[in-house]
């Protein structure tokens, strides 16, 4: 009986992290309403579970603090992936809907390889804190070889982070069954399993985590 109430046992203590990642993901769509604040709440939300990871309390006094920290070092980062990734999706929406001739098909594989580079870049330029120090050019750079050195786990990320994505595409059932997930904890999760990612990576200074 005491075993069940201890609220040291790991049943609670899931529950209890569990309860950290769902506010945190609360306060990622809260201040990512503005979308030129989503870079900062990104770089706050993967702060914040950092801190969860390590045992430490308040995690929305943590996240409000790291996202105060980070507004302004992070909004180049943010708006690189902002206007990079809106042009390269466009693109290939664009080539799409083209006429089906080679070239077209030549240009679509191009600008697809591009995207999936610029996701395999968003896994660390802000998840890492890459950023944080370097002007964009040499923080997009160092994400990039981040992304190539640690392949294996870029993938993992990669395909983790775009699952929101893919839901769309797929339809209104799709979205429709993720919505709910996301919308309570689906998003800290992720940046939970990506952070366990992150703190294995080679070449990656911890301390940007």
């Amino acid at each position: 009986m005491n075993q069940k109430l201890d609220i040291d046992n790991p049943f609670f203590n899931f529950m209890g992290g569990l309860a950290d990642v769902a506010i945190v993901n609360l306060l990622f769509f809260l201040f990512s309403l503005p979308v030129f604040t989503i870079g900062a709440s990104t770089a706050a939300m993967y702060q914040a579970v950092k801190g969860i990871r390590a045992g430490q309390a308040a995690p929305a006094r943590c996240f409000a603090y790291a996202f105060k920290e980070s507004f302004k070092t992070s909004f180049a980062a943010w708006m690189f992936q902002l206007f990079a990734g809106g042009i390269l999706v466009f693109d290939l929406m664009y080539v799409t809907r083209a006429q089906n001739i080679p070239l077209w098909h030549m240009v679509g594989m191009a600008v697809g390889c591009m995207l999936l580079l610029w996701v395999m870049v968003s896994c660390y330029l802000l998840p890492a804190g890459v950023y944080k120090g370097r002007r964009i050019k040499a923080a997009v750079l160092e994400s990039f070889l981040l992304a190539v050195r640690n392949f294996p786990y870029t993938l993992v990320m990669s395909a983790l982070n775009v699952v929101p994505a893919a839901c769309f595409l797929l339809g209104s059932g799709a979205m429709l069954a993720a919505a709910p997930i996301y919308l309570i904890a689906g998003f800290g999760i992720t940046a939970y399993i990506n952070t366990m990612l992150l703190e294995k990576c080679k070449g990656l200074n911890i301390c940007h985590l």
